[in-house]
């Protein structure tokens, strides 16, 4: 087993572990947490009806059908799908949605205040950089291909977010003392050369709003968020979104390839 250093975030670190599987099992992977105390970033998203039904306003711009690969699933609420439908978007055209969805929100910028119409006032650490940033580093990259739901992936997601919505905590590690990788075990095995990985995000409430505060990724030097989501090795994704708190609400998000939910 190598395992790689990358760096440290803000509160809580970013890593990387990178694994072959000879005759015993292996693993990799990558974790990542936003706290998202100073910003957040309120853009127009799809918000889900009562009936659970798949809508999408930017359909024109998408094809939705290819896109939408957790349409069907039934462990999954709404929001939480629409996660998975923003990260396919982001990952399959990166300017595109950069243009669509990040651009638009340097016009609520003043210095590193961020002001919506009708929504409280926020200050950024970075303002108007991280939002460049992004831009830029979305305009450089190329398609990475989409992310299929995986069962065991979300509910290693909702045992962290249902932990945190109890004690208040933040970051990767439970209060059981439970880390990404033991959670994801939990529920499912790797084959082969595999990786996986977790973002967190605190106080957004919006499928968009959640992908797009991970990208910016404002007061993250490595942007490790915005790695995580457009990581090419990752093929597989799962969601839980819930209450936090003090934050009002929580979701995890979990990355892999190579697993087979039990």
């Amino acid at each position: 087993m190598k395992i790689k250093i990358i760096g440290l975030m803000v509160i809580i670190a970013f890593f990387v572990v990178s694994c072959k599987t000879t005759k015993s099992s292996s693993s990799s992977g990558q974790s990542n947490s936003s706290q998202d105390k100073t910003t957040d970033i309120s853009v127009q998203s799809t918000r889900i009806d009562p009936n659970n039904t798949r809508n999408d306003p930017d359909a024109a711009n998408w094809n939705i059908a290819a896109l939408d690969t957790a349409a069907k699933v039934d462990y999954l609420t709404g929001v939480e799908k629409d996660v998975i439908l923003e990260m396919n978007k982001v990952r399959t055209n990166p300017k595109k949605y950069a243009e669509l969805y990040i651009r638009p929100v340097l016009r609520y910028y003043n210095g590193k205040y961020y002001s919506v119409p009708g929504q409280i006032t926020r200050i950024t650490q970075e303002g108007t950089t991280a939002v460049n940033d992004c831009i830029k580093a979305l305009n450089k990259a190329g398609s990475v291909g989409i992310l299929t739901p995986e069962r065991g992936l979300s509910l290693a997601a909702k045992d962290h977010v249902t932990d945190q919505s109890r004690t208040g905590q933040i970051g990767h590690n439970g209060s059981d003392r439970s880390t990404p990788d033991t959670r994801i075990k939990r529920y499912g095995v790797f084959s082969g050369s595999w990786t996986f990985g977790e973002n967190i995000a605190y106080g957004t409430t919006t499928a968009r709003e959640i992908v797009c505060s991970l990208l910016i990724d404002d007061g993250v030097p490595n942007r490790g968020h915005r790695i995580n989501i457009m990581n090419r090795a990752f093929t597989q994704s799962g969601v839980a979104f819930g209450t936090h708190k003090q934050y009002r609400t929580s979701c995890t998000i979990t990355y892999a390839n190579g697993y087979n939910s039990k």
